[in-house]
């Protein structure tokens, strides 16, 4: 018995046909990173600190539990471990652990940007104009996931989407 090649129908043209296939790879390798980067364990002691003295600080703890506190009160929400991962890869890129944590302030700096991770951690006091890239690339990773300034400026979106209490003057 002969298989018909076209199986009662028109094939698809080549082209259209690689093109598929090959979004349908692209999008189970995508896929299955998704499910191994959420498989991976955060360490129970995970702690990121950024503090600007005299303006905020920021914490964000292993839960992903995020409190930021200024002058007018002290916000709490919490971001995905999605987000926390996207954190702490940004601190891994830069090789956190393996600065030299006297290169960047003295004692009298304003900023503070610390992680605690696996039993280590590493603070750095740093000058809050630096545009050392080691330390703009954390903090704008803060930024970009916790989105605080938007918080404290009092943003109603961002207040709303990430479910923001707090013990403020201010009402949400």
């Amino acid at each position: 018995m002969k298989i018909p090649e076209t199986f009662g129908g028109n094939p698809l043209p080549r082209r259209l046909r690689n093109t598929l296939l090959s979004v349908l790879f692209c999008g189970g390798l995508f896929v299955a990173w998704y499910q191994v980067a959420s498989q991976t364990p955060i360490p129970p002691d995970t702690h990121v600190t950024y503090q600007q003295q005299d303006r905020f600080r920021l914490d964000i703890d292993a839960s992903g539990q995020v409190i930021l506190a200024d002058q007018t009160g002290v916000y709490r929400y919490k971001i995905s471990s999605l987000a926390l991962r996207r954190i702490l890869r940004t601190f891994h890129r830069v090789q956190w652990f393996d600065r030299n944590i006297l290169a960047y302030g003295d004692a009298r700096s304003q900023c503070v940007l610390s992680l605690t991770e696996g039993y280590r951690k590493a603070a750095i006091r740093y000058n809050c104009e630096t545009q050392a890239s080691e330390i703009l690339m954390p903090v704008q990773s803060l930024e970009i996931t916790t989105r605080f300034r938007r918080v404290l400026q009092g943003d109603k979106p961002t207040l709303r989407d990430f479910k923001v209490t707090g013990d403020t003057g201010r009402s949400f």
